[in-house]
């Protein structure tokens, strides 16, 4: 198994793979990312994540140069020689290399660059967390909006070390009203009252693939669920908690703001569901991604 990256088309081992000092990824975060995670060969959810990827452009106002067969085909090729196993995949789009380095858009003389790393799945499916609410407030809409997945991680790379040195694996992060938003790479779901809450979008979230497929199927075995604003009390009040991603599915909560949730233990409820999201999610790929992406990769 291989560690590639594909840069602008060209496949080589990761250690070899460059990007120009110009580029105005390595310069402003001026860029844009998605992570897929492959089962087998097949990765999970593609259509969604290349929406959300069209999105992204969209709100920082980068031209897309190639569309989404292209990019499927580039996907494709690099996993293939990666080698078998299940992959994680990190496209990221910058605004290319510019005439110099100034912000100015009118600067972008190039044309965007895009890498796809390819990388050997890292086990961290249902893995527990621990939480704690920090002081750092979630980038404000009106600013830098969270549903754009940017280059632009600052705000959840310092999120996340002031989680841990407070002895937490990852943080939760409030916005300027003082609601809950997410954690630093993942969404959040608390049973309150016999509901499963989950903070709106409007609070200033990423809208996760993960979190859509949830909303949806939660009610199909029984789960009662509903988007709110939460502050943290409603958080502290929740008999189990778990956060959701791409690369963790259901990733139970052992404990918040060091108070142990289930005895420090994965609760009844989230194992139960992630059990069952595990079986839904397996037919899922084999009924509608898997098809969809074989078409879609090989350019049929």
């Amino acid at each position: 198994m291989a560690n590639l990256c594909n840069v602008d088309g060209r496949i080589t081992p990761e250690a070899e793979a460059h990007v120009p000092v110009l580029d105005r990824g390595f310069l402003f975060g001026d860029s844009i990312y998605e992570v897929v995670r492959t089962v087998g060969a097949e990765p999970f959810g593609w259509p969604e994540h290349w929406e959300r990827l069209v999105a992204s452009a969209a709100a920082i106002r980068l031209r897309l140069d190639l569309d989404e067969a292209a990019v499927a085909q580039r996907v494709a090729a690099t996993l293939a020689a990666s080698g078998p196993g299940d992959r994680y995949v990190r496209i990221v789009v910058s605004r290319g290399a510019g005439s110099a380095p100034n912000i100015d858009l009118a600067s972008a003389t190039g044309a965007p660059c895009w890498v796809i790393m390819v990388r050997e799945l890292a086990p961290m499916a249902g893995a527990p967390s621990r939480l704690t609410v920090i002081e750092r407030l979630r980038n404000d809409r009106r600013a830098l909006d969270p549903a754009t997945k940017s280059g632009n991680y600052l705000n959840n790379v310092l999120g996340l070390a002031e989680a841990k040195d407070r002895g937490a694996t990852d943080c939760l992060m409030c916005n300027a009203q003082g609601f809950v938003t997410e954690a630093s790479t993942s969404n959040v779901f608390a049973h309150i009252d016999g509901v499963w809450a989950t903070p709106r979008l409007d609070d200033g979230i990423l809208a996760g693939v993960t979190r859509a497929h949830l909303l949806a199927w939660l009610p199909t075995v029984g789960e009662r669920v509903v988007e709110a604003h939460l502050t943290p009390a409603d958080l502290r009040r929740a008999d189990e908690v778990f956060l959701s991603s791409t690369l963790r599915d259901l990733a139970p909560v052992t404990h918040l703001d060091g108070r142990p949730l289930c005895g420090g233990e994965v609760g009844p409820n989230v194992q139960r569901l992630l059990t069952a999201y595990r079986a839904w999610y397996a037919e899922r790929l084999r009924t509608l991604y898997a098809p969809q992406w074989r078409r879609l990769g090989s350019g049929g």
